[in-house]
């Protein structure tokens, strides 16, 4: 059956008249098709929403859906409303089932109306005297308000239903991350995290466990490096890849992508505007950036260092990746006189993370030259996990978590057809 087509952003009220005669005919099936694409705010006519907005109450709490009914309802919250005119409506209306389609026309006609408001802001903006800075942020803010305004209403929900939700885990990598964490790993100078965070990123792609090296998915990894050349990760990267490749799924040399820089300032538009470029161009599961200190022009010394930085690499998790985030360690100890391993600058970067920790290279025992490195917690983890609290170097990778029983020699570069 063919269904009206809104063509003029400005005379929206075909399809949101129709949407209305379809909740008329049938309000379980319409509702049901239109409630999470549009709400009363996305009507042009707000007579009209505020009558879609009556119907889905009254659905919602059971109540039987007529037009007389509605007319009577809406007399008592004050509202004029004719059954007359929602006979009307029935009348026009042949079927309930495109409803779903009516309310996408709603939605996409109040995005447009909504662009053409922000348009005339942006011109505003663009014509003041602030900084470009401040101005490229409104402008961001006015984006998200159009993108996500149909979409902006609060909700509050029973703990009984929060409860009967579902609770899987979305896993990249089984028992370690699942989309959206966040881990930031510190360690001194030399410690290794460098090529633990390397780990990382090429055995998720490969689809190999990083620590247990089972077989897992292979996932999309993009590495945004700000301080190593490709030279360096040529040379440091080589002999991982070709034993992710020998003992995962897919060819990580090929589904890596890897971004060298010289430095990012992520407190500047156009730094993160490339940054997300990269992500619209490759879509990443799992986005690999850093170290911090190399994400922002100046040193992170305090809260006002740190924000700009982790509201733009928020900016960056809210698209559905999960981050991994190598950090400095300060140089101060603490009572025990070993190096206190939280990241240096703000303590905003303590309690941003769901997961952080430390490499600490152990003294190694008399007889035994197997260098070991605890794992140790800077901030506590926000839910359970797998990670190791003792690795050792070497194994079938650079670090192993130790509690596997050791390979018959040490990890060294091996040639992999």
């Amino acid at each position: 059956m063919d269904v009206p087509q809104v063509t003029d952003p400005q005379d929206a009220t075909a399809a949101e008249r129709a949407l209305l005669g379809a909740c008329l005919l049938d309000a379980d099936v319409a509702v049901r098709q239109s409630v999470e694409e549009v709400d009363e705010r996305d009507f042009a006519d707000p007579r009209l929403g505020q009558l879609y907005d009556l119907v889905c109450t009254m659905w919602a709490a059971q109540e039987p859906i007529d037009p007389i009914v509605i007319e009577k309802r809406a007399r008592e919250l004050g509202q004029k409303i004719h059954a007359a005119d929602l006979f009307e409506l029935i009348q026009a209306t042949p079927t309930s089932s495109n409803a779903g389609h009516y309310a996408r026309q709603v939605a996409d006609a109040a995005k447009r109306r909504r662009l053409k408001i922000a348009g005339s802001r942006l011109q505003q903006l663009a014509e003041s005297g602030e900084e470009l800075g401040v101005v490229m942020g409104h402008a961001r803010d006015e984006w998200a308000s159009v993108a996500g305004q149909a979409a902006g209403k609060i909700e509050a929900k029973t703990l009984a239903a929060v409860l009967d939700g579902e609770d899987d885990y979305d896993w990249l990598i089984p028992n370690l991350l699942e989309r959206q964490d966040r881990l930031v790993l510190t360690g001194g100078e030399g410690a290794g995290k460098s090529t633990f965070v390397r780990q990382i990123a090429i055995c998720a792609a490969a689809g190999v466990h990083p620590t247990t090296t089972h077989t897992v998915e292979p996932v999309k990894v993009l590495v945004v490096d700000a301080e190593n050349s490709e030279k360096q990760w040529r040379r440091a990267s080589r002999t991982i890849a070709l034993q992710a490749k020998h003992m995962g799924q897919v060819d990580p040399t090929t589904s890596l992508r890897l971004a060298c820089v010289p430095r990012l300032d992520l407190t500047n538009e156009r730094d993160v505007g490339a940054v997300h470029r990269l992500m619209d161009e490759h879509d990443p599961d799992l986005l690999v950036i850093g170290p911090l200190y190399r994400l922002i022009p100046r040193a992170i010394t305090n809260d006002d260092d740190a924000s700009p930085l982790i509201t733009a690499m928020d900016g960056l998790r809210a698209r559905g990746v999960a981050l991994v985030m190598e950090a400095h360690a300060g140089h101060a100890t603490g009572a025990t006189g070993q190096r206190d391993l939280r990241p240096r600058g703000s303590a905003a970067l303590m309690g941003w993370p769901e997961f952080g920790m430390g490499l600490r290279i152990q003294q190694p025992d008399d007889g035994d030259p197997t260098v070991r490195a605890e794992l140790v917690r800077w901030r506590g983890d926000r839910d359970e996990r797998a990670w190791p609290t003792l690795m050792r170097r070497g194994g079938q990778f650079p670090w192993t978590d130790d509690s596997i029983a050791p390979e018959p020699r040490r990890w060294e570069p091996r040639v992999v057809s």
